[in-house]
C-alpha cells in the first residue's frame, strides 16, 4: 500500500502529484524552494546565472502553474541575461584536445578564465581582506616567512596561498554554499570552511578542486612576472606555490584532492595514480611520490562512488600535469631569493 502524504499545515491528505494543499493552499514544496530561491540569490550575486538559471527552472516545476509564486520566479528568470560562454561551467573539454598541446590548451584556456575573473571580480578578491581575523592570521603567517626568507619571498607566498584560498571560496559561491573568510597558520597553509553541510559529491569535489586552480593561476602570474621582470624571487614562489598545490591534491586527511576522490571510480584512481608516477618519472619532484602514495592507499579502500565523474577526472589529471610542469620549468628556482632578484 503506498504512504499517504499529509499537508505539514493542516494535516490535509495530498494527491499524488499536487504542488499545494486544496486545503489551505500551502506550497507541498515550501521548505526545498526556500532553500533554493537562497541559493539561486547567491549564485546570481557572484554572476553565476547559469546556475541560477536551471535553480529557476527547478523551482518553475514544483509550482503550481498559475499561481504568483509561479509567476515571479518566472519574472525572475526572464530577467537574467542571456547564455554566454563564461556563465558555463568552465570544466576543460579535455576529450577534445590531442596530443601534446592537450594541456598546454587547457592551462590558457584557465588561465583565460582566471584573468577575465581579476578583471571582472576585483572585489571578491578583497572580499577576504576585509576580515580581521584573516588579516590577523595573514601578518602572523607573512611574519615568519619574512623572518625565514626575506619579505620578497614572504609576501609571494601568503598572496600565492591567499589565492588558493579564494578559489574555494568562489567555488563555495558558485555553488550557493555559505563559507568563511580564508584562515591562515604560520608554516601550515591557510583553509576556508563551510558554513553548511555539503550533500552533493559533485559539488563537494569541484570546491575542493576549485583551491588548486586558482593556485595555478597564482603560479602562472608569478612566472609571467619572473620572466617579464627578470625577477627571479617570482620563479622561487612560482616553485613553491606548485609543491604546495601539489601538497594538497593528497587524497588522504581532508585535503582537496580526498574531496576530489569522493567521485572517482577504482579504475579512474588507476589513471590519476598512473599520472603521479609518471610526472614523478618526468620531474624528479619527490611530492608526486609521497601523494602517490596516498593515492595507492586509496586503490584499496571501499568508499567508491555510485556516479562516477569523468569531469574531475580530467581537472585532477590536468592539474598534476600543469603543476608538475611548473616543478621542471622553475626547479632551479626552489630556494626563496634574499637579493633584490
Amino acid at each position: 500500500m503506498e504512504a499517504k502524504q499529509f499537508c505539514q499545515q493542516c494535516g490535509e491528505v495530498l494527491s499524488e502529484g499536487v504542488l499545494a494543499c486544496p486545503a489551505c493552499q500551502r506550497l507541498v514544496y515550501a521548505s526545498e524552494l526556500q532553500e533554493m530561491a537562497e541559493r539561486a540569490r547567491a549564485t546570481a550575486a557572484v554572476g553565476n546565472f547559469d546556475e541560477t538559471r536551471t535553480l529557476f527552472q527547478q523551482m518553475l516545476m514544483m509550482l503550481p502553474r498559475g499561481s504568483s509564486q509561479y509567476q515571479a520566479v518566472a519574472a525572475k528568470l526572464t530577467e537574467l541575461p542571456p547564455p554566454t560562454a563564461h556563465d558555463v561551467p568552465k570544466d576543460p573539454a579535455w576529450k577534445k584536445l590531442v596530443g601534446s598541446f592537450g594541456v598546454a590548451g587547457a592551462m590558457l584556456w584557465k588561465f583565460k578564465a582566471f584573468a577575465l575573473l581579476l578583471a571582472t571580480k576585483g572585489k571578491f578578491l578583497l572580499l577576504g581582506l576585509t576580515k580581521l581575523p584573516t588579516l590577523l592570521s595573514m601578518f602572523a603567517s607573512m611574519g615568519v616567512y619574512w623572518a625565514l626568507y626575506g619579505w620578497r619571498y614572504a609576501v609571494g607566498i601568503i598572496v600565492s596561498i591567499y589565492l588558493h584560498e579564494m578559489g574555494h571560496m568562489w567555488a563555495f559561491r558558485r555553488f550557493g554554499i555559505p563559507a568563511t573568510a580564508p584562515m591562515f597558520i604560520p608554516m601550515f597553509g591557510a583553509f576556508v570552511r563551510s558554513e553548511a553541510a555539503i550533500t552533493n559529491p559533485r559539488e563537494d569535489a569541484r570546491i575542493g578542486l576549485g583551491g588548486p586552480w586558482w593556485g595555478l593561476g597564482a603560479c602562472l602570474l608569478f612566472e609571467m612576472g619572473a620572466q617579464f621582470l627578470e625577477l627571479r624571487w617570482m620563479s622561487a614562489v612560482s616553485h613553491t606555490g606548485a609543491v604546495i598545490n601539489l601538497f594538497n591534491l593528497v587524497p588522504l586527511f581532508g585535503l582537496d584532492g580526498s574531496h576530489a576522490y569522493k567521485v572517482l571510480g577504482r579504475k579512474q584512481r588507476g589513471m590519476v595514480l598512473g599520472t603521479m608516477l609518471g610526472m614523478w618519472y618526468l620531474s624528479s619532484e619527490t611530492m608526486f611520490f609521497l601523494i602517490a602514495l596516498g593515492a595507492t592507499y586509496r586503490m584499496f579502500t571501499k568508499d567508491l562512488p555510485e556516479d562516477e565523474d569523468n569531469g574531475i577526472l580530467y581537472q585532477l589529471v590536468g592539474l598534476l600535469v600543469a603543476f608538475g610542469l611548473f616543478s621542471m620549468w622553475t626547479a632551479h628556482w626552489d630556494r626563496p631569493m634574499m637579493s633584490g632578484n
